[in-house]
């Protein structure tokens, strides 16, 4: 067994794509942040703390260290059928269309057979609803203090409200990876999952699944309430 407590669980039969801070020493977590790096590297980071570079707020976050960071606009360097599950939180609205048909389609590759693949991403149906709430009272002759449509941007996330200046907003803009770049409502993800060749797909708005270890990886914040969809299909 790969001693994850100091690096990657490369031996786990479980794969978490995007991970975040959610990374269970169980799973295979994977991120393509810089901070994913950083975590293994302290005395880098204060330095670039130290010389400006990099800004003390995102530095104070404790990452976890037993993160593999990859590009997961690539393929996987896994072989095929190496999981028999992969679990995936906020990730797939990063990508482009094609990427995340892409990754789809890897996903697929190294996933064993009768598998679970299980895909959360924000709700488009719902950020949709929620706009179409805010607009519905017109009684009011005052507009609030944030109008509807740009609440709607500002949950969408296609594009901040202004460019980001210094070292980090350089990093967001070379890399492209910090706003959302299509959105998904539950049909959508299920066709971009079937496409992939994934079966018997299901749409689930609530930490409800039969994927095994759902509880310990999966934030309820990311979905309940409207926050997000997920949507399993398994491989066979």
């Amino acid at each position: 067994m790969n001693a994850h407590k100091n690096g990657p669980n490369l031996d786990a039969r479980r794969l978490n794509l995007g991970c975040g801070l959610q990374a269970p020493e169980d799973w295979l977590n994977v991120d393509g942040s810089l901070q994913a790096v950083f975590a293994r590297w302290p005395r880098t980071k204060k330095l670039l703390v130290g010389l400006g570079i990099y800004p003390r707020s995102q530095a104070s976050i404790g990452w976890p260290s037993h993160v593999l960071r990859l590009n997961l606009r690539r393929s996987l360097p896994f072989p095929a059928n190496q999981f028999e599950a992969i679990y995936s939180s906020h990730l797939f609205e990063h990508l482009y269309r094609e990427e995340a048909a892409a990754l789809a389609r890897e996903c697929w590759r190294v996933l064993a057979p009768g598998g679970i693949c299980r895909v959360v991403v924000p709700d488009l149906a719902a950020a949709i609803e929620r706009y179409r709430d805010r607009t519905a009272d017109r009684s009011t002759r005052i507009p609030p203090d944030i109008p509807p449509a740009e609440k709607l941007m500002e949950e969408l996330l296609l594009h901040p409200r202004h460019a980001s200046r210094g070292a980090l907003g350089l990093y967001h803009r070379l890399l492209g990876f910090h706003n959302h770049k299509w959105m998904y409502d539950g049909a959508s993800l299920k066709r971009l999952l079937a496409d992939a060749g994934f079966v018997e797909l299901k749409t689930f708005t609530s930490i409800t699944s039969a994927l095994p270890g759902l509880q310990e990886i999966e934030s309820p914040s990311r979905i309940m309430n409207g926050a997000g969809v997920a949507v399993e299909g398994r491989k066979y």
